[in-house]
């Protein structure tokens, strides 16, 4: 009794805190967030490496497709993208790199994304974008969006029953603080549950809102015990053995708003039993043999329901690469007509080449035909040509006197 007591008290105490980690995690706004603060730079928009890029669900699903242990649904620790988060901090393969290690609150809630599921809102990327609108034309009326379910007023659950419970290896958690709602996973046991296990349920069926049975090999008639959690709002049955007719246990299930049946062997004839459920709002059939018609047909039944059937569903594949192939088309057609532009402008620049050539060649024997000596030679002049300059005289001798002239 007191290891119960402890058990409650501390689940009360954490309640708060707990119940972000233990309530479905939202890819948009809880585990997006983290990608894009802490791994952008080296795996975003700008920058890839290792290939792996976060910064949007189509980035995630590209790589998680080609590589199939990043992501593996309901392990975390098989998936490489939380083992890389958890090794040693002196570890070369840590992430972050050249970084703090992520705070355990945020390793905790990428852990428990992947444990149920590690869903990607993947339905938004096949969206056509909105048409403009024309100046004058009319709005469509939107409708009214259904309303949530308020909580259920339960009773608190036997002490002994959660007791039972734990003994059966399950993690038990209020939804919040004093609520006696409870969150109730079987997906962390060493081994999978089988029907033993999830038999011990029905003790506290009015009080389960949230059932974790990821993983879980209970048979078709071992989840028959579903059938009495009359107040259950999200159930996870990813990678169990869950079939078409464990599904009829969850068809009067008429609070139930998120179902999740990745990688199980439902078919069409399965999710044909889910058309009761008007208070759907999230159904994850990705890697399941679910048509895309039937997917279709249903979300047309059921009114704001979204079917998410993976990025390489077949026909989600095909919408896809033949947006991709048009694209690409268009694309190959603007390069034709460049390559043809730049193919005329090679052929203009060649002539001008030829032309240019020939006026040299016409200018240099045009040059090469004047006569070398056709300049006028200079004359040359002798002394005799030369004119006589006067000479400067030479000066004259007094003449000697005379004998007459020393007389007088």
């Amino acid at each position: 009794m007191f290891r119960l007591a402890l058990t409650i008290s501390v689940s009360l105490f954490l309640s708060t805190f707990a119940s972000s980690r233990a309530a479905d995690v939202d890819f948009e706004t809880q585990i997006k967030p983290i990608f894009l603060e802490h791994c952008s730079s080296c795996h975003g928009e700008k920058k890839r490496l290792g290939k792996l890029q976060l910064h949007t669900p189509e980035s995630i699903q590209k790589r998680a497709a080609a590589d199939e242990h990043l992501l593996i649904a309901g392990k975390p620790e098989e998936s490489e993208l939380y083992q890389r988060l958890v090794l040693p901090a002196d570890h070369k393969k840590r992430m972050p790199k050249k970084a703090d290690p992520l705070a355990k609150e945020k390793i905790d809630l990428i852990r428990l994304w992947i444990e149920q599921g590690a869903s990607l809102p993947v339905a938004t990327l096949l969206e056509e974008p909105a048409p403009k609108e024309e100046p004058n034309e009319e709005k469509p009326v939107e409708k009214p969006k259904r309303e949530r379910l308020p909580l259920p007023e339960v009773a608190s659950a036997d002490a002994a029953a959660i007791e039972k419970l734990h003994s059966a290896g399950a993690q038990v958690m209020s939804l919040y603080a004093d609520s006696p709602l409870l969150q109730v996973s079987f997906a962390l046991r060493s081994s999978p549950a089988g029907d033993a296990d999830v038999a011990v349920m029905a003790a506290v069926a009015e009080q389960i809102y949230s059932l974790n049975l990821a993983g879980s090999q209970a048979s078709d008639e071992g989840l028959a015990v579903l059938a009495k959690l009359k107040n259950l709002a999200k159930l996870h049955l990813e990678n169990s053995a869950t079939t078409d007719d464990g599904l009829t246990h969850v068809a009067g299930l008429e609070r139930l708003e998120y179902l999740n049946l990745y990688g199980t062997g439902i078919t069409d004839v399965g999710i044909a039993k889910l058309v009761g459920l008007k208070h759907l709002e999230k159904l994850y059939l990705w890697k399941t043999k679910v048509s895309y018609e039937a997917a279709m047909d249903l979300e047309k039944q059921i009114p704001e329901l979204i079917v998410e059937l993976g990025y390489d569903h077949p026909v989600i594949a095909r919408k896809r690469l033949t947006k991709q192939l048009e694209q690409a088309k268009v694309q190959v057609e603007e390069a034709t007509a460049n390559a043809e532009q730049v193919k005329q402008e090679l052929e203009r620049a060649k002539k001008s080449d030829e032309a240019a050539k020939k006026r040299l060649e016409e200018i240099q024997k045009e040059f090469d035909s004047l006569d070398g000596d056709s300049e006028p030679e200079k004359s040359e002049k002798t002394e005799t040509d030369k004119p006589e300059t006067d000479k400067p005289a030479e000066a004259e001798k007094p003449e000697e006197p005379t004998e007459t002239d020393e007389a007088a």
